[in-house]
């Protein structure tokens, strides 16, 4: 492969982990918690870009572009997954504004007016006392590693995309050294990029935590509509 090759190769792949997408918008959900959780949810979305890339390397890209079918059942898995995400997101948004309204209503009279106005707003404070006592699931890293890999796994056209961009630079001449040094550095320039915007959201923590339950039930509706479409793309793939 020549190096223009190779820059090119790395210039669509940037392009498509840094678009917007269910990845993306897991890791605005998940870093603002903590700087653990967010990194650990980076490296779970790129664990399922390596396992991607694995199968697409394997020939499941060429398998699925013969039997397409194949890709619709794939889609199923995936957007009733996403579905689910989306429940739990809304769940988590919706206890969180229970727990900040609670917690105004606990304040003193005089400072009624106070209270009422911080009903609205989801600090740090309001979020730590809802974990503390059960109001909304804490991510623990474990967990926040397992939210990003699942995330990454619902889109199976990624098989797809990485098919065809395979089938442009790599070539069965090229030998198992040049295939497995390029799919290291992708998964290495993942690596960078998803870490590195995992500490940016979390440096924001503080302005972000304040519309906390915003971002999770909005992030749900998200996964709402993707998790339909896709499910709406693999029953066409199915039925045809």
């Amino acid at each position: 492969m020549s190096g223009a090759a190779l820059v090119t190769l790395l210039g669509v792949w940037v392009a498509m982990i840094v678009a917007p997408g269910p990845d993306v918008v897991q890791i605005i959900r998940v870093a603002p918690r903590s700087t653990r959780a967010g990194i650990m949810c980076a490296l779970g979305i790129c664990t399922g870009i390596v396992v991607w890339l694995t199968a697409s390397l394997a020939g499941l890209s060429a398998l699925i572009a013969a039997r397409p079918s194949l890709l619709g059942l794939l889609q199923l898995v995936g957007g009733g997954f996403l579905l689910w995400m989306a429940y739990g997101s809304i769940r988590s948004g919706l206890a969180q504004r229970r727990s900040a309204l609670n917690s105004a209503r606990s304040t003193s009279q005089d400072s009624a007016e106070n209270a009422v106005e911080s009903a609205g707003s989801f600090d740090e404070e309001h979020i730590e006392q809802a974990v503390s006592t059960g109001d909304v699931e804490d991510i623990t890293a474990g967990r926040a590693y397992k939210l990003g890999m699942l995330t990454n796994l619902s889109n199976p056209k990624a098989l797809v995309f990485f098919g065809a961009v395979f089938a442009q630079f790599i070539h069965p001449d090229m030998g198992l050294e040049w295939t497995v040094f390029i799919a290291i550095l992708l998964t290495v320039v993942s690596v960078a990029w998803f870490s590195t915007f995992a500490l940016i959201v979390r440096a924001a923590a503080r302005f972000l935590t304040k519309y906390s339950a915003h971002l999770d039930i909005g992030s749900g509706l998200i996964f709402g509509a993707l998790g339909c479409v896709m499910i709406y793309e693999g029953i066409l793939a199915l039925v045809r």
